[in-house]
């Protein structure tokens, strides 16, 4: 004789197993907010203040011509670039500015 899957001990009722959670339909993330006109500025700032601070250390360190202008667009660069990364902006996100 076949014994059964599983047995329940004497005396106890079956404990129902609670229902699935419903699984809805797949939705759309919402839309992205890039940052806008406010966060370039930001940037732009940043830039400009990390590209002095390239000039001023070169100099100070005696670096020869064309180096502090280098360190200038270097730190421009550089700032806007992580500030712009750190806002979570993308390269169309600069594109979308001027559209």
């Amino acid at each position: 004789m076949k014994q059964p899957h599983s047995r329940r001990p004497q005396g106890q009722r079956w404990i129902k197993r609670p229902p699935r959670p419903s699984r809805g339909q797949p939705v759309a993330p919402p839309p992205r907010v890039g940052p806008g006109w406010q966060h370039a500025l930001m940037a732009t700032g940043t830039g400009l203040a990390t590209g002095i601070v390239g000039v001023v250390l070169a100099q100070v360190a005696g670096a020869g011509p064309g180096v502090p202008g280098f360190a200038a667009g270097l730190g421009f660069c550089l700032g806007f670039i992580l500030l712009w990364r750190g806002f979570g902006g993308t390269r169309q996100d600069i594109r979308n500015l001027f559209k």
